[in-house]
């Protein structure tokens, strides 16, 4: 998937209402009830769902059956955003706050517990479990600025990741800042496999570039 795929999809107003509408009410919400809050036309909600969808910022999912006829469709949100600073606050208060020798794994479980919360998630009936992980990833690392760009690896995926808006904070306090993302890198494979796909991320693997792995 293109990093070009993930910026095109927050390039719309109207898509990033919709993923904001998402977001605020915190729960999974059909079509009918996505139309009436935005004012938008059905058929309009459902093309830009569609959209966002293939960028790995919603993913659709059905609804219990409760009577006769096909269930409906529910949409939600798969990726947490920015919005009210508190990404860029959680990162500030580690770097300030964690000196204890354990720090990075401290860092790391908070970022996956930050994005289990800001963006809970069950896993899909998904034949492809890396290609998701991988469009899930680069869409959240869009949204954080770093301008992820993503191929194919022998065993998995690679994703550079580029202009980190963190850069300072990470170059003074490597291993609570880059474990954060390695968090927020598990956090989105587990959502999607549990237990099925191994990540990695190495800080700075040249000059400017981390480097982020999954595999089978």
């Amino acid at each position: 998937m293109s990093s070009h795929v993930s910026y095109g999809a927050l390039a719309v107003p109207t898509r990033r209402h919709l993923l904001d509408t998402l977001r605020a009410q915190r729960r999974p919400m059909d079509l009918r009830e996505l139309a009436a809050i935005t004012g938008l036309h059905a058929n309009t909600v459902r093309f830009h769902l569609e959209v966002l969808t293939r960028a790995g910022f919603v993913a659709r999912e059905q609804a219990s059956r409760t009577g006769p006829g096909r269930p409906a469709a529910l949409y939600r949100n798969t990726s947490p955003g920015t919005s009210g600073g508190g990404y860029q606050l959680l990162v500030e208060i580690l770097a300030e706050r964690l000196t204890e020798a354990d720090a990075e794994g401290l860092a790391e479980q908070a970022g996956q517990k930050w994005l289990d919360t800001s963006a809970p998630s069950t896993p899909p009936a998904d034949a492809d479990p890396l290609g998701t992980a991988t469009t899930r990833s680069v869409a959240l690392f869009t949204e954080l600025g770093f301008a992820p760009t993503p191929e194919t690896a022998t065993s998995g995926t690679r994703i550079e990741l580029h202009a980190c808006p963190f850069i300072d904070e990470a170059r003074r306090h490597p291993d609570v800042v880059c474990g954060v993302h390695r968090g927020l890198l598990r956090g989105v494979a587990e959502a999607v496999a549990p237990g099925g796909l191994t990540t990695s991320l190495t800080p700075f693997a040249r000059p400017g570039v981390c480097l982020a792995e999954i595999s089978r």
